[in-house]
């Protein structure tokens, strides 16, 4: 008598699947503030690694760049809309700026967030 090993061996494939897309970070419905200070601690400090931020202070031939990181200290969220995983959400953020402002500025703006393999993160 043979032995079917087609089921068994179909549902183990499912229960891997299914707790592999669990790991992932997929998640349905909006991020909430502790996913979006990640990712947005994540965006900055990608730009920090690249170099910071640039601001060339030239006029009439004298040229001088200051550059500065972006250090991030909170995240509020006020209001996310989307759908299927990506999100615009209206937040305030507090950031400091050395060496140029090294106490915390309060900042309103709107991120789109995507929520992917590797958990969310902040689209330009």
């Amino acid at each position: 008598m043979r032995t079917n090993i087609f089921w068994p061996a179909m549902l183990l494939a499912t229960a891997l699947l299914t707790s592999a897309l669990a790991g992932c970070g997929l998640r349905d419905g909006p991020p909430d503030a502790g996913d979006i200070e990640d990712a947005l601690g994540d965006y900055f400090e990608h730009r920090n690694e690249r170099g910071g931020i640039r601001i060339d202070l030239g006029s009439a031939g004298a040229f001088r760049e200051i550059r500065f990181d972006i250090r991030l200290h909170h995240v509020t969220v006020h209001d996310c809309t989307g759908q299927q995983r990506v999100y615009v959400c209206d937040i305030t953020y507090l950031a400091s700026f050395p060496p140029v402002k090294e106490e915390t500025e309060s900042i309103r703006t709107r991120a789109t967030l995507f929520d992917g393999p590797g958990g969310w993160r902040v689209v330009e």
